[in-house]
Order: C-alpha cells, then structure tokens, then sequence
C-alpha cells in the first residue's frame, strides 16, 4: 500500500512539471520574440528617363513596396552612391528623386529598420552619362550639326548633308529626343526638327518659301518654339521679327512686332523671352547697333542692356554665311544664353574697342561685367587675367548643363574653334579643333 501511493504522488509530479516548463518557454519565447520574427523586406524601383542619359540627370526613386511581414518599418536610408549626402525619412510612400550632377556607374542602395531593429537592404545601378555638347561646324564643307563631350571627346555627326547648311542647334530642356534647327536649301532658311540627336526623323516645321526663318529656341517645357524670320513683309533685312509655334510647327504667330529683332531665347524657367533689337522701345535706334531687350510671359517688354557697342549678336562676320542669312547690317550669329536658373545672361558685345567679348549680367540687366570678372570672383586662388576675355573675338555663349562652366566660340585669326571655362578653377579649354565651329548648345 505504501509503495502504491508513492508511485500516485511521483505520478503526479511529472504532469505539474511540463506545465511549468511550457510556462518558462512561453515567457522566455515572449520575451525573445523578436529572435523569431522577420527582418523588414527592402523594394527599391528606380526611373530613369527614357530619353535623357547625360548629366545633369533627375531619377525617381519608389520605396513603396517596401514592407515588415510581422511589424512596422519605422525608418529607411538612401545612399545614391555619388557622394551625396544620405537620404533619411519615415514614410516609405514618400516621392524622393535625386539629381545626378556628374557620369558615372552608381550603385543606389536603399536600407529600412522595422520597430524591431532588424533591417532590409536592396540595390539598383544606375548609368549615367557624360554631358554632350551639340553645335555647328563646316568641316564638312557647309555647316552641320555635330555633338561631343565636354572635353571633346566622343565627337559624332548629328546631320551633316553636303549641299546645304544647318545651324543653330537647340535642345528641350530636360530631354534628348527632340531637336530643332535651321537648315537653307541654297535661296532661303527654315526651321526643321528630329525626333532623336541621331539625325533621324527629320522634318520641316515652317516652309516659307521666299524668307528666312532661324535661331529657334524651344521654350522650357518644350511646347513652343521662338524664332527669328523676315517674312512679315517682301523679305528684307528691315523686317525682321519674332515669331512662335506649338512644337509640330503648328499656330505661327507673330510675337514681336518690334522691328528689326532677331535671336529669340526662351527662359529655362516659364515663358519670358529675351531677343536682341537695333531699335529701342521708344523707337529710337540702339545706341551700338544692337540692344537686349525682354518680353515677360506676362507680355511686358524692357530694355535689358545697350552699350556703346553691339550687345548680344555681335560675332565675327564670317565669311559666306552672314550674306546668306540676310540679317540686318551690322548684325552677328551669336545670341544671348540663360543660365540654368534664369538668374544669369551670358551674351557677346563688341563694346570693348571693337573687340568682341563675352558678358555676364543678372537676369534683370543690371551688374553686367565681363566673362573673366565674372569667373574670377568665383575662383580660388585667382587665375592668370586675359585667359578668358582676350584680344581675340568670343562670341556664341552657352552655359554648360552640369552647371560646371560655359562654352563659347573663339576666332583666332580666321579660325573659329569652342572652348570652355571652368567655373571652379578658370581654366579655359578647347575642346575642338577642326573647321569653323559655332553656336554651341546643350539642351
């Protein structure tokens, strides 16, 4: 009997003990949860634009798809792998772009944290191409239209056909699929388009058959285009003017009743338009020959700038070309050029003893001072004086897209070759050399 309840009692034992183990282990799996649960899973989408491979370049980043099967993510990290800082935020439905200023391969690397401080990363590359700088050259005989790097490297033939010439190349802004230009076909000139910097898909946009129309300029949304054309009445050097179109070459008006005026150049930033004039508002001829003026999107006009020189076309009268273009006496290929923020105009005067150089002024046509000044109170140490505004003729702006520097023309004797300047160290560069090489532009 004695033995029968000693067996009960260790019986009994063995039941009570696994409850208070299975207790243990469920307040011990509590309190270590977060040893069984899941790290957050990292979804990074990135959009490139289809069209536009070179700097400056603006991607799109998507982390939306980004979750914590068990929890929360509660923060995540971007690192766009061009030295940039960090990215930092909380909402995973947040839009986030980036801007890449400079080429490169780059690998974007996207990390979240859940409430349980586990993490999730994921990775996209990026390509990201050099900034190509398109304009006009003859070394094929007549002038077509070629592109290359910024240092001149990379050059290749946009469109360059024997028989007639193209000039002044000009890009969407933001883009690099469409393309516009003036081309002659041995009696007068006419805007045309391509669909691609390949030299494809080429149409025209206006098709008058007895004036000259040139010097387009898309506007900063690259739904218009502003021109330059002689055909308000029997062609002629006195009647030059301003006209827009939508962007097929559709809806031609007359902008600018303020005759003569040519070299038409949207603003990067909402319609404003500036263009050069030899009459001033009141009727009264430029002082130069030539003066700067701007029409407001609001349709208000103002006189920007007029010295005692040719202000904002002045360039070399190049030999062939300018009769052919009809412009009005005196007047020159080189048109004023924006900065990327429309707080600057670069533009070419023959104010200095005849010579022609480059100057800068704010947008509103005050604190104008040469290229050089205007380079060297941005450069540390300074560089030698006379490298930028020389005794030679510079002429044809146009600021470079990354933001870097400008580009320009420069006659030395009877050649004409692009150079650059480095906002950052002043150096100036050329960066071709073959043929007579103008009107550089970017986009």
């Amino acid at each position: 009997m004695p033995a029968t309840k000693k067996m009960v009692a260790r019986g009994r034992v063995k039941p009570l003990l696994a409850v208070l183990l299975l207790i243990g282990l469920v307040v011990g799996l509590t309190g270590c949860r977060a040893f069984f649960r899941q790290a957050p899973i990292a979804l990074l989408t990135v959009t490139v634009p289809a069209d536009d491979h070179e700097v400056p370049v603006k991607v799109t980043v998507d982390i939306s798809g980004s979750e914590d099967p068990d929890g929360t993510i509660i923060s995540y990290e971007i690192d766009f792998g061009d030295g940039s800082p960090i990215v930092t935020g909380t909402d995973v439905t947040a839009a986030i772009s980036h801007t890449y200023m400079v080429a490169g391969t780059f690998t974007i690397i996207l990390t979240v944290t859940d409430n349980d401080s586990r993490i999730g990363r994921d990775a996209v590359t990026v390509i990201i191409g050099p900034g190509m700088v398109n304009f006009a050259s003859d070394r094929g005989g007549t002038f077509g239209i070629w592109r290359m790097e910024g240092d001149g490297s990379g050059l290749v033939v946009v469109r360059d056909d024997p028989a007639v010439h193209e000039l002044f190349p000009n890009l969407v802004r933001g883009t690099r699929d469409r393309i516009v230009y003036a081309a002659e076909d041995g009696t007068h000139w006419n805007i045309r388009s391509m669909m691609a910097v390949d030299g494809l898909h080429d149409r025209p946009l206006t098709a008058k058959p007895a004036s000259n129309q040139i010097q387009p300029s898309w506007s900063y949304d690259g739904t218009k285009i502003a021109f330059a054309s002689n055909a308000a009445q029997t062609p002629s050097s006195t009647t030059w003017s301003i006209y827009a179109m939508h962007a097929d070459g559709t809806n031609q008006i007359q902008l600018i009743t303020q005759t003569p005026s040519w070299a038409p150049v949207f603003s990067p930033v909402n319609d404003d338009l500036i263009f050069v004039s030899s009459v001033r508002l009141d009727g009264s001829p430029a002082v130069g020959g030539s003066a700067i003026f701007k029409r407001t999107a609001a349709g208000l006009f103002s006189m920007l700038d007029d010295s005692v020189g040719r202000d904002g076309d002045a360039s070399p009268a190049l030999a062939g070309l300018i009769p052919l273009l009809d412009l009005p006496y005196g007047a020159g290929i080189s048109t004023p050029a924006w900065n990327l923020d429309g707080t600057k105009i670069a533009f070419s005067t023959d104010r200095d003893a005849g010579v022609i150089n480059i100057y800068v002024m704010s947008a509103d046509g005050t604190g104008a001072q040469t290229l050089e000044a205007y380079v060297h109170a941005r450069v540390v140490p300074p560089f030698p004086a006379g490298t930028i505004t020389t005794g030679d003729h510079e002429f044809a702006p146009h600021w470079l897209e990354d933001g870097s520097g400008l580009a320009f023309a420069r006659q030395v004797g009877a050649v004409i070759n692009l150079y650059t300047v480095s906002f950052r160290t002043g150096e100036v560069r050329q960066i071709i050399t073959t043929g007579r090489n103008v009107t550089p532009a970017q986009r």
